[in-house]
């Protein structure tokens, strides 16, 4: 093998082993995020001004 062939191919494994490394860290940033910050679904405009009338007349 060639010295450039060698320095091209090195480079190509350290390119692909950043990607995974970057795509890993960004998958448990993800995760972190669903953890401490879970999606809630939001009510239809119509409930939210039921309930509040509701509150209203107690």
């Amino acid at each position: 093998m060639t010295p450039t062939t060698q320095t091209a191919l090195f480079i190509a494994v350290v390119g692909v082993a950043g990607i995974f490394v970057f795509m890993s860290f960004f998958y448990l940033i993800i995760l972190a995020l669903d953890k401490y910050l879970p999606y809630q679904e939001e009510k239809p405009e119509g409930e939210f001004i039921e309930e509040i009338s509701e509150e209203s007349e107690e």
